[in-house]
Formats: structure tokens, sequence, C-alpha cells
């Protein structure tokens, strides 16, 4: 599979996305303020290794990614953005996983919901809710499938892998309140 690689800078972070042909495969978030602070597994390493480079006038070969990227932007200023539409490679997750960050899609900008709720939702008991956050800490596009939307019942933030931890979630949350 070929792999290409665009960025995408807002005033908050840096989003280093990888994409293939017909769909988005990785969303990697650089913090303006250091590192790139995010989580690497096997799944992000093989992405990593012989990725093509994108150029600005490159980007218009992926339809795919210039309609994320003007969702990117409404998102990022504060707008409503529905990135339902956006094709996520979700082959790499096992079916928990993927049945998890495939029901988390449906969850609407500007709303909220429990670990133990993505799993009744999900149609597992309320008792997955650890599992559902190890499931999120597996999403490789976050923004996307908003893992930053998933809270503790108590309404704490609850912890955020996507990049940034949870000072990013808590930055994603209230860009959506706005």
């Amino acid at each position: 599979i070929m792999v290409f690689a665009a960025e995408f800078k807002t005033k908050i972070a840096v989003l280093k996305i990888s994409l293939s042909e017909n769909y988005i495969e990785e969303i990697a978030i650089k913090n303006p303020g250091g590192g790139e602070n995010i989580r690497t597994n096997n799944n992000r390493q093989i992405l990593r290794h012989g990725r093509v480079e994108l150029s600005t006038p490159d980007y218009g070969r992926f339809s795919h990614l210039n309609i994320l990227l003007g969702l990117l932007d409404n998102y990022f200023s504060g707008k409503t953005a529905d990135f339902n539409e956006i094709p996520v490679n979700l082959s790499s997750y096992s079916g928990f996983t993927g049945k998890i960050l495939g029901v988390l899609r449906n969850v609407k900008y500007g709303e909220t919901l429990s670990y133990g709720e993505l799993a009744l939702k999900a149609g597992f008991g309320k008792n997955y809710s650890r599992a559902c956050a190890a499931a999120l800490s597996a999403n490789k596009t976050p923004v996307i499938i908003p893992c930053h939307r998933v809270i503790y019942s108590g309404g704490g933030l609850g912890g955020y892998s996507g990049g940034g931890g949870s000072i990013f979630k808590a930055k994603l949350l209230s860009l959506e309140c706005q």
C-alpha cells in the first residue's frame, strides 16, 4: 500500500495526515510547543516508513484529503464539522475495537458520552467501559473518530492518547462549545 503524507496547521497543533488512495490512514498530532507527543505502536511505525510527502499542489489529487482539510479548517475555526463522510481505514482493528470506533463516529459535534455509555451504544454492557478506553487508545485517526468526546461518567475528562494528552482533549472539547 502506498502511503502519502500531508500536513495541516492549526493555532493549537499541527496534524500530520497519512493517507492512501482511498482512505485516511492516520492522523498524528504534533503540539506546537514541543515534540510529536503521540503514541507509536507497530501500525504507526509501519505507516511512517516509506511515506511519500505531498506538496500542497499534490493535495488536489485526493478528494478525500481535500474534503478532510476543509472540515478541519471549519473544525479548528470553531464551526460544526461532520467527519462521517471521510473514509477511514478500520481494517487493522480487532472486531471489538472496530465496533467501538465505528459507533463513536456517530457521536455528534458538541456531544459527549461516558465510556460506559459508549459500551452500551455498541451493544456491550456498561462493565465494558475500561475495554472501551483501551479501544480508544488504539484510534489512529483522532478528531475524525472523536475519542475526545468520551469522558468519565462523573464528568472528568479521562485520558487522551490521540496526542497532547488531556490538555489537548480539553482544547478540542472547548472548540466544540464555542
